[in-house]
C-alpha cells in the first residue's frame, strides 16, 4: 500500500513538471515570435554618457546623465546626477513601449520629490521630439499635469519640463553625448 503512494506521488510529480516544461516551452515559442519593436530598438539607441547643463527656475548646474537598455532591450534605465538650488541632485527614469498602448511610458523618481512621476507619450518622427505627458507636483505643491519634451538631434538632445498653465518652461537640460 506504502508504496503504491509514492508511485502516484512520483507519477504526479512527473506530470506537473511535463505541464510546467509544455507551458515553458509554449511561453518561450511566444517570446520568439515577440521581437523588439522599432520604438524599442529606438530607445536602446540612446543609451550612453552624456554631459548636461541644466538651466531654469532652479539655477544653472552641470551634470552627468547615463542611459542603459536592459532587459533584452525593452526597457532603459537613466541615472541622472546634478545640482538643484546648489544641493546634490539625483534621479532615476526608467522607460520602455507599452505595444497595447502605442505609447512610451515611464517612471521618474528623484532625491527631491517623496512622489513617483509616471508619464506616457508619444515620439514624433518629422520633428524629432518626443512628449511625454503625466501628473507630478508644482511649485505650489499641488497635483499638476507635467508636459516634458525632448528634441533630439545628432550627438544629443534638448528636454523642457512644463507644468500645464505655467509660463514657459521650468527646466531646460542640454545633453551632449560623451564620444
Amino acid at each position: 500500500m506504502h508504496a503504491n503512494k509514492v508511485i502516484l506521488g512520483a507519477l504526479a510529480l512527473l506530470v506537473t513538471a511535463a505541464a510546467g516544461f509544455a507551458a515553458g516551452t509554449a511561453n518561450s515559442q511566444e517570446a520568439a515570435k515577440s521581437p523588439l519593436s522599432a520604438e524599442h530598438k529606438w530607445l536602446a539607441s540612446l543609451a550612453g554618457d552624456y554631459t548636461v547643463k541644466v538651466s531654469g527656475m532652479m539655477g544653472e548646474s552641470d551634470g552627468t546623465h547615463r542611459i542603459e537598455s536592459k532587459l533584452g532591450g525593452l526597457w532603459s534605465v537613466s541615472h541622472f546626477e546634478s545640482k538643484m538650488m546648489g544641493q546634490p541632485f539625483q534621479g532615476l527614469e526608467v522607460m520602455g513601449f507599452d505595444p497595447l498602448k502605442k505609447k512610451f511610458v515611464s517612471i521618474w523618481v528623484d532625491s527631491m520629490n517623496p512622489l513617483m512621476t509616471t508619464l506616457e507619450g508619444t515620439y514624433d518622427a518629422d520633428t524629432k521630439t518626443l512628449t511625454m505627458r503625466g501628473l507630478s507636483r508644482g511649485m505650489d505643491g499641488e497635483k499638476a499635469e507635467m508636459v516634458n519634451t525632448t528634441k533630439f538631434r545628432d550627438g544629443g538632445m534638448v528636454f523642457s519640463m512644463n507644468i500645464e498653465g505655467t509660463p514657459g518652461p521650468l527646466m531646460t537640460i542640454d545633453y551632449n553625448q560623451k564620444k
